[in-house]
This record gives structure tokens, C-alpha cells and sequence, in this order.
């Protein structure tokens, strides 16, 4: 199953993307592509994009932003109308927490912009989800 990434306003991303890459394979997940966002509004436009094509979405960067352009700001505007199956904060003991959402088939999964954390997120809490919702795809 493809799947694919956004990186908002991240670092890291060339280490964010091998790493997420790697951790998704071992699940049966392909990155289809890797798109970037700086703003709200380009975000928006690529998480239409994304999920015009794809199940699962990743988006990694904007946790540490705590103004307008933090990530749970957005996508908390975007979704305050949309009833959600599911809505889960990816704990993260060594950094920034995680998001996940999913609405139907669809799956949004927000990550922080450091690889190591990203991988621990990806390894623990949200491995089992993911797996589940790939085979049942």
C-alpha cells in the first residue's frame, strides 16, 4: 500500500524520510512521495493532494511551533467539523508526542522532525495500529 509524506516547516528532513521510509517498509507501506508545506495553506493543499491517492499520510514537523502555525492548530481547524474513528496522541518519551487521526480508510499520522524520535514513535505506539489497518486495507 502507498502511502505518503508532508514535511511541515521540519529540519530534518533527508534523516526524517530515510528513517520513516525504512521504519513504514517493515510494515508493507511504500512512500509513494515527499512533498513540503511551510504554511498552513500549503499544507492543507498537500494533505488534499496526498489523500487524493493515498490511505495513510504522514506529515512530520510543526509540534514545536505553540503560535498559529503549530501543527495541532491547523489540523485541529481542519477537523473540528469532520467526525474522526479515531484520534490518538502518540506518546513520546523522548521528545515531542505524536498524532493520530483517521476518518474512514483515511489515516493521518503527525510525527516530530528528529528521526530517532520519529523512530521510536513508529517502533512502539503506532506500530500494531499501522499494521492492523494495512492488512485490513
Amino acid at each position: 500500500m502507498n502511502c505518503r509524506i508532508v514535511f511541515y516547516s521540519a529540519k530534518k528532513t533527508s534523516y526524517c524520510e530515510k528513517a520513516l521510509r525504512k521504519s513504514v517498509a517493515g510494515i508493507g507501506l511504500n512512500v509513494k512521495t515527499a512533498a513540503y508545506a511551510t504554511d498552513g495553506m500549503s499544507l492543507g493543499e498537500q494533505l488534499v493532494e496526498a489523500f487524493a491517492d493515498c490511505d495513510i499520510v504522514f506529515v512530520v514537523g510543526g509540534l514545536e511551533f505553540s503560535d498559529r502555525r503549530s501543527i495541532k492548530t491547523v489540523i485541529s481547524n481542519a477537523v473540528k467539523d469532520i467526525d474522526t474513528d479515531d484520534c490518538k496522541k502518540l506518546k513520546n518519551s523522548s521528545g515531542e508526542d505524536g498524532y493520530l487521526l483517521r476518518a474512514g480508510s483515511q489515516i493521518l499520522v503527525i510525527l516530530p522532525d528528529d528521526p530517532e524520535q520519529l523512530d521510536e514513535l513508529l517502533h512502539g505506539c503506532l506500530a500494531g495500529y499501522l499494521s492492523a489497518n494495512v492488512k485490513s486495507a
